[in-house]
């Protein structure tokens, strides 16, 4: 047999070994890419086809900046100049960001805001806070809508809509405490009860 046609022979079993298929990577790099881009700052985009906020995260340790979350659950997080829609955590820093909801042992907003919290201690400094349930309650130049705590400290000038509390420390004068609130609560149960039997009497 010639050199030639060994070669020939050579080369046609080489073109007839199949080829290894690729590992299939596209769906592993999706699920990597949507988690960095819940946690990489905006102008750092990470490289992927996830470009909104993640729908839910469960992670020990969180940090946000620039980003957001729908629905977060972690030991420690730390939200700057983002925000996140829910959230269950043990340890919570906000800055220049929001949170929709948090539930925590430690809350704390410095120049941010939290809608509703339910908290073992909160602290907000020159920030806002809407619903607010906690066992210590610290305001320093704050907003606060509705707060309820076994102990508040007010530090700075804050204002608070309405006021329920065993012990208060500091200067504050809530437009509604307890006794208020208690009246306003009344006050707007009868109003509704009496346009719903106007309503009744119109209709027939």
């Amino acid at each position: 047999m010639s050199d030639e046609t060994s070669a020939s022979t050579k080369r046609s079993r080489r073109s007839t070994k199949p080829e290894p298929e690729p590992e299939p990577m596209a769906e592993v790099a999706e699920v990597a890419t949507a988690a960095e881009a819940a946690t990489e700052p905006a102008g750092e985009p990470a490289p992927g086809p996830a470009t909104g906020p993640a729908d839910r995260v469960t992670v020990s340790s969180l940090h946000i900046e620039r980003g957001g979350i729908n629905e977060a659950t972690a030991d420690t997080v730390e939200v700057r100049m983002g925000g996140i829609g829910t959230l269950d955590a043990d340890e919570v820093f906000v800055q220049w960001g929001g949170v929709g909801a948090a539930k925590a042992e430690q809350i704390g907003v410095e120049f941010g805001s939290v809608g509703a919290a339910l908290a073992g201690e909160l602290r907000v400094t020159q920030g806002f806070a809407g619903t607010v349930v906690a066992r210590d309650a610290t305001i320093e130049q704050g907003i606060t809508r509705t707060l309820i705590a076994q102990r508040v400290t007010i530090t700075r000038p804050s204002a608070v809509l309405v006021l329920i509390a065993a012990k208060v420390e500091g200067e504050v004068r809530p437009l509604l405490d307890w006794r208020g609130a208690l009246v306003a609560g009344l006050a707007v149960g009868l109003v509704s009860a009496v346009a719903k039997v106007l309503r009744e009497r119109t209709g027939r």
